[in-house]
């Protein structure tokens, strides 16, 4: 019956790809809400996996755990460029010193930075094995973030900087 309309709904029953889909989105989702907690349940971010699952698939991923894993992996980056721009606004917009004083914290980055920061950890977690630990992303974007404020705004070099010193640490 696969591809035919059923009579009785209107509708035609998925075809063994699309299901396979469905269920590496149900397990992604699944491990996503349990790692990043309730708060990440939103449509935007159902809507990023799933296009995620597309253009893995797309790009010729068919094993139901390697899209599961790898899309879980990169919406789990972008929560966490979502956290680091958060971090980065609260910083930006935390009381100014006294003069003469300067904040060790306060750094204050371009729309450009943070992409280009964002890109960095991507570019990182695209380079670590699938099952690679949340310290090691919060180690990643850390370093990212120090590096930035140092004045790196190459996603290249930032990601290159933050592997060597996961490499090192």
């Amino acid at each position: 019956m696969d591809g035919d309309i059923d009579n009785t709904t209107g509708v035609s029953p998925p075809d063994e790809h699309t299901a396979a889909l469905a269920r590496a989105f149900d397990s992604a989702w699944e491990r996503f809400v349990e790692v990043e907690g309730s708060r990440v349940d939103t449509e935007d971010n159902r809507k990023r996996l799933a296009a995620r699952i597309v253009a893995l698939s797309r790009a010729g991923e068919t094993d139901e755990d390697a899209l599961a894993q790898s899309a879980l992996i990169h919406l789990c980056v972008m929560e966490e460029a979502a956290r680091l721009g958060s971090k980065l606004k609260t910083t930006a917009d935390s009381p100014v010193p006294p003069p003469g004083e300067v904040s060790p914290t306060a750094h204050a980055f371009s729309p450009q930075v943070v992409a280009a920061m964002s890109e960095a950890l991507e570019r990182c977690i695209e380079t670590l094995p699938l099952q690679a630990p949340s310290s090691a992303l919060q180690f990643l974007s850390d370093h990212i973030l120090e590096d930035a404020s140092r004045g790196e705004h190459d996603p290249e070099r930032l990601s290159q900087l933050a592997l060597e010193a996961l490499r090192t640490r």
